[in-house]
């Protein structure tokens, strides 16, 4: 009797333990479908996707993005936008992001004038942009928090209203 109790115990502990959750942290791909947005004297808006990857065989849950937006090196927006989708699993995901570059920073390092330098970038259709930060996920049972560090040269389109 004794016997079966603990052989019971130590399935279900097994069964327990097995069954905790082990995320694979996805990763960011590319920076796509850029738009500016707005230009005004004090910033640049944009929205863009971040193309993520899931290596996981399950979906999970986009909770949240915190994240710093660089240009040049100066940090220009903290991204802080909250999520309620599923990224599904073994495939690719476009997560939407809005960034608001702040002119009056970005003019501050080389001491041009703020309109000068949001013009010069408007009219070059391209920067280099630059995300620190973190997405936090679940997939249902445990949250993971997947560190961003990702930099690269985008080509914008011009959409403003």
């Amino acid at each position: 009797m004794m016997l079966l109790r603990n052989l019971t115990m130590c399935f279900s502990l097994l069964l327990f333990f097995g069954s905790c959750s082990n995320i694979r942290s996805p990763s960011i791909k590319n920076i796509k479908n850029a738009k500016l947005t707005g230009l005004n004297t004090k910033t640049l808006d944009f929205d863009l996707d971040l193309e993520l990857f899931n290596p996981n065989n399950e979906a999970l849950q986009v909770k949240s993005l915190k994240l710093k937006a660089l240009i040049e090196g100066v940090e220009l927006d903290a991204v802080d936008q909250n999520y309620d989708t599923k990224m599904l699993g073994k495939s690719t995901f476009l997560l939407p992001v809005n960034v608001g570059l702040s002119l009056k920073e970005l003019a501050k390092k080389d001491s041009t004038d703020i309109m000068s330098k949001g013009l010069r970038i408007y009219n070059s259709g391209a920067i280099d942009l630059t995300l620190h930060g973190v997405l936090t996920l679940s997939d249902g049972v445990s949250d993971k928090v997947v560190n961003i560090d990702h930099t690269q040269n985008i080509s914008f389109s011009k959409n403003i209203k």
